[in-house]
């Protein structure tokens, strides 16, 4: 094992254990299901909405992350949201490089289309898994698959080059990320394919309705700032939620907070208002 795998096996560890910072919120069944070959679990709130799916797709930067380490937080964007959410464990690297993650959501994507045709669907992920649900848009709308009603970011990890300002200016304010880690965690997922990885080197000419969250005190707040920029140009409803003091994927270390039940209102207020016709 390389140094750099060590770094990450070490970080799986550790990214896992912050799941039991706070408790599974109550009223949510949770149930695994095996889907073309990838485990997946059922997060279903009491009195959800019908004909809603919200397919979730994990941060860690594309290489570490579980459900052990989102367990609580999508359990509470459940009951939050009103809807039935399907958590995927897609491939990670270094073992699975780029494509592989992305394919799994696409393959998830597409069974969630023909097992429920009269769903609306959604897409909403963290950090990584925001550029996985970035990818993914970019997959749908190059196949001309049923778009989703709407797209939720937290935190998008958006430029794989690492070369915004805020890697640098914001450093002292992110007392969860490094460029560092990022970096490594980065070449793990794309090796020498960073441009063909990079979500900010897709050309979009179109994408579903997307509302994205994002701290002010954190090294990918350019990401955020970036990728909104780029999509309401061809997205109109599109919004872009700036949280001020809080760190990156400010759910996931404090669910309670008012800025994280603030989010989590405004997701639902939106997925509720959307309209992908």
């Amino acid at each position: 094992m390389s140094i750099n795998n060590q770094v990450i096996e070490e970080n799986r560890a550790f990214y896992d254990s912050i799941g039991n910072i706070y408790p599974v919120a109550e009223g949510v069944a949770i149930s695994e299901e095996t889907i073309n070959n990838i485990a997946c679990y059922w997060f279903v709130p009491e009195n959800y909405k019908p004909n809603e799916l919200v397919i979730y797709i994990h941060g860690g930067g594309y290489c570490i992350g579980s459900i052990r380490s989102h367990k609580a937080m999508v359990s509470h964007f459940a009951k939050g949201l009103g809807r039935t959410i399907l958590f995927m464990e897609y491939a990670l690297a270094p073992e699975n490089p780029f494509p592989n993650g992305l394919n799994d959501v696409m393959s998830i994507y597409d069974w969630a289309i023909q097992k429920f045709p009269n769903h609306n669907l959604y897409l909403m992920g963290d950090s990584a898994g925001g550029g996985l649900c970035i990818g993914a848009s970019f997959q749908i709308s190059k196949r001309n698959l049923k778009t989703p009603k709407a797209v939720a970011l937290i935190s998008p990890s958006y430029n794989l080059e690492l070369n915004n300002p805020s890697i640098n200016n914001r450093q002292h304010l992110d007392q969860i990320l490094n460029k560092e880690m990022v970096a490594t965690f980065f070449r793990a997922y794309a090796g020498n394919n960073i441009s063909v990885a990079d979500p900010s080197k897709l050309n979009f000419t179109t994408f579903p309705p997307v509302i994205v969250g994002v701290g002010t005190n954190e090294i990918l707040f350019d990401d955020s700032l970036n990728f909104y920029d780029m999509v309401y140009k061809i997205q109109p409803n599109a919004q872009l939620k700036i949280y001020g003091g809080q760190g990156h994927v400010l759910t996931q270390m404090d669910i309670f907070s008012n800025s994280s039940q603030d989010f989590i209102s405004n997701i639902n207020n939106f997925f509720n208002n959307s309209s992908n016709e």
